[in-house]
């Protein structure tokens, strides 16, 4: 099993109201808004939706909204006639034709502009699809839309960068999902996913990890999120050699990364006491009107 198609790994108490809205969503056909950081795992939610649904049997199909030009984009939701455009030599069905049944994931739709917004909504309103270069609208298709972004739409919309209405037509369900900092007792469960699918997939033996490298890694503040461990990790089976993963094997920004005091003897609390008041002290002698 790849990492990306995954089932939702966690289960810390910040992870709990998330497997909760999951289970609640995925009885019914609502449109689900999966909102949180870059990298924490949106498509790996709404995947669980769709896999824990009455469509789980039919296609789930992802586009990334911020990832296709917005001459492109209408072109992949609604599909295309023959010769509509230079360039289309063949009709092309488009991805909501192609999930009829199934449910379409919209990732990164904050992204979308605001004639796009236009026709999404049409779309969310009718259930009609209208295909480029065609005369008529199609007729209606069944698909469940879920939608993700890292932004807030609320704001954005307060700022007329997206479409209230359509904000509103998306958020009937919203999940969030918590970054990786909120969640710091999920990590070594990570880890260890990781590090036997990339040993496996690099036909690398096992590896451990050190105490002294987990509590880095534990208490480092992961601001790239699940998409980050992942990176490190594979990284790590690639370099080190084996058996044990130690904190020099790291890399720097998590290697040199001090884990807090409370999870420290008393000689690193008496270090950064010491550390804190040298940092006063030059603060005062700046106050001084001494030189930078």
């Amino acid at each position: 099993m790849k990492p990306q198609q995954q089932s939702l790994i966690g289960t810390s108490e910040a992870m709990q109201p998330v497997i909760a809205d999951i289970e609640s969503s995925a009885r019914s056909g609502a449109k689900v808004l999966i909102t949180g950081e870059t990298g924490v795992g949106k498509e790996v939610v709404a995947r669980t939706v769709h896999q824990k649904s009455a469509r789980q049997a039919a296609a789930f199909v992802t586009i990334n909204c911020a990832g296709v030009p917005d001459s492109l984009l209408e072109s992949e939701l609604f599909g295309h006639a023959r010769g509509s455009f230079t360039g289309a030599v063949r009709d092309n069905p488009g991805l909501l034709r192609q999930a009829n049944g199934g449910t379409v994931f919209l990732d990164e739709v904050g992204e979308m502009s605001l004639r796009m917004q236009a026709l999404l909504l049409r779309f969310l309103e009718t259930g009609e699809i209208q295909t480029i270069g065609a005369a008529t609208a199609s007729a209606k298709i069944d698909v469940r839309v879920i939608t993700a972004t890292n932004r807030n739409l609320l704001e954005a919309a307060n700022a007329r960068e997206f479409r209230e209405d359509l904000y509103y037509r998306l958020n009937v369900f919203e999940i969030r999902v918590p970054p990786l900092r909120e969640r710091p007792s999920d990590i070594p469960v990570l880890l260890e996913y990781y590090l036997q699918w990339f040993g496996e997939h690099h036909r690398h033996g096992p590896l451990a990890v050190s105490k002294a490298a987990l509590d880095r890694l534990t208490s480092y503040g992961w601001p790239g999120n699940v998409r980050e461990l992942r990176n490190v990790v594979e990284r790590l089976v690639l370099r080190v050699e084996g058996p044990t993963i130690e904190p020099d094997a790291l890399p720097v920004e998590i290697a040199s990364h001090v884990p807090a005091a409370r999870d420290q003897g008393p000689s690193h609390a008496r270090e950064s006491v010491s550390d804190q008041a040298r940092v006063d002290a030059l603060i005062e002698r700046l106050r001084q009107k001494e030189s930078f």
